[in-house]
């Protein structure tokens, strides 16, 4: 696979993970809600595979290759980074609501319900950019390119999501799909 198949099969993987969390926000929207535990595990997964490793995969592993020495792509490349710091906030903040929750604070499940929304929505029209952008950029990269960014796609999922975890998240989505 490619690095833009790779990057591809990644926001399929991301998909339905989305399609949970707007479940989850509909479900934790009412007053008085609690939240679910089963939530935990999806602000785990935005925050582990989304953050951690998609997202250093596609700005500090593929987008500083592709603008070494190309001016013309620096202006998209400022959006999506912008996107992506954006997101990694909203899953830190994502994060503390659902802590605030735990502890029972009145209120909670309609901040993380909030959370999941705008950061469904946002990562939804992010995936879309990102994805007419590899379009367009997919010509840039040469053989080495790819063959370079491979390697370090793979160094860090090892480093970050370890042994295997990859494949795992990747059942985990298909289970909240189904």
């Amino acid at each position: 696979m490619n690095v833009f198949d790779i990057l591809d099969h990644e926001h399929q993987m991301i998909a339905p993970a989305l399609r949970a969390a707007q479940a989850y926000a509909l479900r934790m929207a009412h007053p008085g809600a609690s939240v679910e535990p089963a939530a935990q595990e999806l602000i785990g997964f935005f925050n582990k595979f989304v953050s951690q490793c998609h997202q250093v995969k596609e700005y500090h592993l593929f987008i500083c290759l592709l603008q070494k020495g190309r001016s013309y792509v620096i202006a998209p490349i400022a959006s999506l980074h912008a996107e992506h710091s954006r997101l990694a906030r909203m899953t830190e903040s994502l994060d503390a609501a659902w802590q605030w929750g735990v502890d029972g604070h009145a209120g909670a499940c309609e901040l993380v319900a909030g959370y999941f929304t705008d950061y469904a929505a946002l990562m939804d029209a992010h995936i879309l950019k990102e994805d007419r952008f590899y379009r367009v950029t997919e010509s840039i990269l040469e053989t080495a390119d790819h063959l370079e960014l491979g390697a370090a796609f793979d160094r860090l999922e090892q480093e970050t999501l370890g042994a295997d975890r990859y494949k795992d998240y990747g059942k985990w989505t298909y289970r909240v799909a189904v």
